[in-house]
């Protein structure tokens, strides 16, 4: 009898702090606490819902449909369940959560509310996480408790609510198995950062971060709403917005409104680089800016235009000819050989020295054929559309030079018993591109 009235009492608890929308739902249920004790708190408040389950194909995804269809039928709804292929990558939790809310918009009717079961411990791992990643207001925001077709009715509710609902209900529950890996970073902040900081400075850190992402939301309301009717104009090739009205408004609101233009060539959380830089260009300050994500923004009369850059093909590998000279594309190679060493070495990423009779034969290939060079070039700032076409001096075993950005770790390397020496200078001749049809 005592388990029976404290399962009301929660119940009343977690139902005046849900905020169900009206209208026709789907939960995702995941199979987990949360998901299960949001289910059951529909049903309970005589709303008529059905589920969704998303499976991801990963390890333990098995196990946690099998627990959404208990609770499912625990609950007494119709479940249906989806699988999705989740793209391999160094983000693999954000690659499955993509997947997953792909999967939902499409099995969702048109008329119908999405609920997820994120609480109030979610929407403190996600400050947490802003802020260790440099976000801005918007960023500490956090989540948002709507965006339509989303709606995430438990995010005022603590998670051992949940937990503790869920079982006192007798819902067939289990805990995803991800979630106990360490390497997540969302995981070290719940398990680990966040326990720490409430044991030794703040006991009600939660809800300190909670509150801090309500404040940021109602901010961003206001600052969005300000900016929300400035036209973006499509075009073929991108997205423009006149340079007058990001010259003339607060910076915080011109940097709300470049935010917006490059998301809506693509680039959703575009990095400060590439907002410093549009505004720039929309400022007379630079006539083109590389930005993020492979756009570039330009100036075009009285607009600010971002268009996704044309990828420039590479050319067909070719020998280096040693002795000689050898175009690549816009890029010339002039190689030499010595049987004396140079009475100094070459400075700069432009020349190459090497043991003439050590290194080999050697070839000039796009670097689109070497997917380790790519990761270098990135590093060096090389623009991601010209990555695939920029030269990659390649020998019998891999590349030895990435020509303006650095030496590899291949063979060919002067020593003590070097007797013929290869030096190699190389240059971009930009009006030969220009010239080609």
């Amino acid at each position: 009898m005592a388990e029976a009235r404290r399962l009301t009492e929660l119940a009343a608890t977690v139902a005046d702090a849900a905020t169900v929308p009206e209208g026709s739902l789907v939960a995702a249920l995941s199979g987990g606490a949360d998901s299960a004790a949001l289910l059951w708190l529909c049903r309970r408040l005589g709303r008529r819902v059905r589920a969704v389950h998303v499976h991801h194909g990963l390890p333990g995804s098995d196990l946690m449909e099998t627990a959404a269809v208990a609770v499912a039928a625990a609950v007494g709804v119709d479940l249906v369940r989806v699988r999705v292929a989740v793209e391999p990558g160094a983000s693999l939790e954000n690659h499955a959560r993509q997947a997953r809310y792909a999967a939902l918009t499409v099995a969702a009717l048109p008329d119908e509310w999405i609920l997820t079961a994120h609480t109030s411990d979610d929407q403190a791992e996600t400050v947490v996480d802003r802020i260790l990643r440099g976000s801005g207001l918007d960023g500490l925001a956090g989540i948002p408790s709507r965006r339509p077709p989303f709606a995430r009715p438990l995010l005022g509710v603590p998670r051992a609510q949940t937990r503790e609902l869920a079982s006192l209900a007798a819902l067939p529950w289990i805990d995803d198995p991800a979630n106990e890996e360490t390497e997540p970073l969302r995981n070290r902040i719940r398990r680990r950062l966040i326990p720490q900081l409430e044991a030794e400075y703040n006991p009600r850190l939660r809800q300190s971060l909670a509150t801090v992402a309500s404040l940021a939301a109602a901010d961003t309301a206001l600052l969005a709403s300000l900016v929300d009717d400035v036209p973006i104009t499509a075009t073929d090739q991108g997205v423009e917005m006149p340079a007058a009205v990001l010259t003339t408004v607060p910076e915080a609101l011109a940097a709300r409104l470049a935010r917006r233009l490059l998301a809506a060539a693509g680039q959703p959380s575009p990095p400060p680089s590439s907002v410093e830089g549009l505004l720039a260009v929309a400022a007379g300050a630079g006539a083109r800016h590389q930005a993020a994500g492979g756009l570039v923004v330009r100036r075009r009369a009285a607009m600010v235009v971002v268009e996704t850059a044309a990828r420039i093909a590479p050319p067909d590998p070719l020998p280096l000819e040693t002795p000689g000279m050898t175009r690549f594309g816009d890029w010339v190679f002039e190689a030499a050989i010595t049987e004396t060493a140079p009475t100094a070495s070459p400075l700069g990423a432009a020349w190459m020295m090497a043991d003439a009779d050590e290194v080999g034969p050697l070839r000039v290939e796009g670097a689109a054929d070497h997917p380790d060079v790519v990761a270098h070039l990135a590093g060096a700032g090389v623009p991601s559309p010209d990555r695939a076409a920029h030269p990659v001096v390649v020998g019998p075993r891999g590349p030895v030079w990435i020509p303006m950005v650095r030496r590899l770790a291949g063979s060919g390397w002067v020593d003590a018993a070097t007797g013929r020496y290869l030096v190699v200078l190389t240059r971009r001749d930009r009006k030969c591109r220009r010239s080609q049809p």
